[in-house]
């Protein structure tokens, strides 16, 4: 028996266990709905998270970006439990007697305190928060004004979400009676008002006829702000926790944080055990050998978890208001005299958003660069010529690489260039592996040997094709003869249904463009949907972007157009299919998915000017290559024509997602496609800021697929 025939080793089988068990935990993770108040990832952490989880390695569990808000309470956002509470000893931090509460007695109109709510739950303690901000303070009068509290609950700050868990207070405000409270619920609540419907600014109960309706349809009470306890300013810096697949994993990733963050720790605990360890700091274990655990531990539970938290050190707390004078800026109390000491607190705060995100970029290009890294480890692999890989981007599995697949698997006498055949890489959709070409001079009989591998390798695989025509066409499709089936059963139509983070799309591979490389990007684009938007994908395709967005988020609608008929007709069967899908994280489960999705079939040209001007929060446009009219080669409008269409349709401070192709050369800066979306911009009188641009894949050698995300900011006059 020689060393290729024998079996592998036990504990290769254990990493290949935990593995497996690591990569099905990432999935189940990244395809869960973003329960935040937003119901998105902060805007300017979206990169990072993109960076990380496109990592086999690492998937991302939390983050934020920094913000900065004021809040009443202890500081802490959860209740805590006691045992046996006492009236007499239990306050709110800093309160000076407790806060009041409903459902009481010994106060006016049957009002209590926080004291007696305490002893007769066994709960102490609150913490709510209000005027959460991302960004940076531009009215500082406004924000800190703490009289105002209830007339302007924003202060400028991030908008209220008035939909999605907040559909309690609409239904309060109605008239319902409150009965429709979220599952959500809870200590990310950005309003004045909680779930039980006790508003803790006034410390009374909101009855609906105490309910009025303030700006962007906040809900607020009629009765002045009379605050009870202080009132705090907070500065919260960025954080992340990022899971990983293994400690030199994690140890690589911290190091990488480093650099921009002070504070990185690694917390770990056994898939079986619950047993957590704290460990500071892991340049002193030399291996993952060297960590104690049980020679089984790997097996069971899927192996260990390791959890890297960073946080920046950019905080800052301070009082804004005293306990014996509540409602009575320290700094600040809305007069022309104090208007300094407000610019003066903004100052505080900028200057930390500031740092804050200098630091967040260092880390995304920390960890963009040590991926580059990887890439070119991989292109210098033996038998893979480095300029014919430039265009293959794989991502966690999907496209498999085949190097050396037939000398594993042919040890039978052949020929010298069949034994030394390689394939880079192959795309996986659905059930159907799919070589975008064929190697040349190579017998047709080595050909199906090469097909069959595949299958061998793959038992999720049935079918293999080879692509024998460019996608040239309009609708990137290569078309009834593009495609040869070399291994499995017989097919008369090259039809799959494939999955993606739980989602399922239809997708002809004869007669429609679907690319499996993008998954990382429709990530990236659902994760930035916040609650409540009206979304609008144009140049659908099969429709996973529109799929993906619909059922992983709260947007309460999702327009896709489509001009392929037979595209239309895949995405019209998912979205039949979506009905019945239980993964679907969205409220109201595939059927509500169900609803708030719409397809229109027709010339994108043609629709776009019947739709109401204004009316989308977003928009998505990943729109096909169509060859030298692109602009990356020097001639063409880039898509001109298509932005002229859109950006009528997009609010203000609405955001575009504008897909674009680029020569290596252009990156990082893309000049030509900024010029060209700023130039539309200024034809239809919009002001706009550039958001981010980058890579998201390849199209031919040094060919680049571009996405650049950018925000329309106001109305231009001239």
């Amino acid at each position: 028996m020689t060393a290729a025939d024998q079996p592998p080793p036990q504990h290769c089988n254990n990493q290949s266990h935990h593995t497996n068990h690591f990569q099905t935990r990432k999935n189940n993770c990244l395809s869960k709905r973003d329960k935040s108040s937003a119901g998105r990832i902060d805007p300017r952490a979206v990169d990072i998270c993109a960076a990380i989880n496109e990592r086999r390695e690492y998937y991302t569990t939390s983050s934020c970006s920094g913000r900065c808000f004021l809040y009443v309470g202890d500081g802490i956002k959860s209740w805590h439990a006691t045992g046996s509470v006492s009236g007499e000893d239990i306050g709110e931090e800093g309160d000076g007697g407790g806060t009041v509460v409903a459902g009481g007695s010994g106060t006016p109109d049957g009002l209590a305190t926080t004291n007696d709510h305490a002893a007769a739950t066994g709960k102490l303690g609150f913490f709510q928060r209000y005027r959460v901000n991302h960004d940076l303070i531009l009215e500082p009068c406004r924000y800190f004004d703490i009289s105002t509290l209830e007339e302007d609950p924003t202060g400028g700050g991030d908008p209220i979400p008035t939909v999605g868990q907040y559909d309690y207070f609409k239904s309060t405000a109605t008239g319902n009676g409150g009965s429709g409270v979220h599952e959500e619920g809870g200590h990310d609540n950005m309003n004045a008002t909680n779930h039980n419907g006790i508003d803790r600014l006034n410390g009374s109960e909101q009855m609906n006829g105490n309910i009025e309706h303030g700006k962007n349809g906040d809900c607020y009470s009629k009765r002045p702000f009379v605050p009870v306890s202080p009132l705090w300013l907070r500065y919260e810096p960025f954080i992340l926790h990022v899971m990983c697949q293994s400690l030199n994993a994690a140890s690589e990733l911290m190091n990488l944080a480093r650099p921009s963050f002070k504070n990185v720790g690694l917390t770990t605990w056994s898939g079986s055990e619950k047993e957590i360890n704290a460990i500071p700091d892991v340049d002193n274990v030399a291996s993952p050998d060297d960590y104690p655990r049980k020679s089984n531990q790997q097996c069971k539970g899927g192996g260990p978890r390791y959890l890297v938290a960073i946080w920046g050190d950019e905080g800052l707390d301070m009082p804004l208001s005293l306990p014996t004078a509540p409602g009575v800026g320290i700094f600040y109390n809305g007069d022309e005299i104090t208007e300094k000491n407000a610019e003066w607190l903004a100052q505080l705060v900028n200057e930390r958003h500031v740092r804050n995100w200098r630091k967040i970029e260092r880390f995304v290009e920390a960890v963009r660069k040590f991926n580059e890294m990887d890439e070119c480890d991989e292109l210098a692999h033996p038998g893979i010529d480095a300029d014919e890989h430039d265009d293959i981007d794989d991502y966690d599995g999907v496209n498999q690489s085949l190097d050396g697949v037939m000398n594993r698997n042919d040890n039978n006498s052949k020929s010298k260039s069949n034994s030394n055949l390689h394939v880079r890489s192959y795309d996986v959709v659905g059930d159907v592996a799919i070589l975008n070409s064929l190697p040349e001079n190579v017998s047709e009989q080595s050909i199906q040997h090469l097909g069959e591998s595949i299958l061998t390798r793959n038992k999720g695989i049935k079918i293999c094709l080879a692509r024998t025509t460019s996608l040239s066409t309009t609708n990137r499709s290569p078309g009834s003869s593009g495609l040869i089936q070399i291994a499995g059963p017989k097919r008369a139509q090259f039809i799959t249904s494939h999955y993606e983070y739980g989602i399922k799309c239809v997708v002809d591979l004869s007669h429609t463009f679907f690319s499996p490389r993008m998954a990382p990007e429709r990530l990236r684009l659902s994760q930035q949907v916040a609650r409540g938007e009206r979304v609008l994908v144009v140049f659908a395709g099969v429709g996973m972007e529109a799929l993906q967005i619909v059922a992983r988020t709260e947007a309460s609608e999702v327009l896709a157009i489509e001009k392929n008929e037979v595209a239309v007709e895949c995405l019209r069967r998912a979205k039949r299919m979506l009905e019945r899908n239980k993964t679907v994280t969205c409220p109201g489960g595939g059927k509500g998915a169900m609803e708030r999705l719409h397809i229109v079939e027709g010339d994108a040209l043609e629709i776009l000017p019947t739709l109401e001007e204004g009316s989308f929060d977003r928009i998505v446009a990943p729109r096909p290559k169509e060859g030298s009219s692109d602009g990356d080669l020097g001639t063409g409008d880039a898509g001109t024509v298509f932005l002229l269409a859109m950006l009528p349709l997009v609010k203000l401070k609405g955001e575009v997602h504008w897909y674009d192709f680029a020569a290596d050369h252009e990156l990082p800066t893309c000049e030509r496609t900024r010029e060209t979306v700023k130039g539309v911009c200024d034809k239809c009188g919009l002001d706009m800021e550039v958001i981010r641009v980058a890579k998201v894949g390849s199209v031919a050698k040094r060919q680049l697929r571009i996405c650049m995300d950018f925000r329309i900011t106001g109305i231009n006059k001239k």
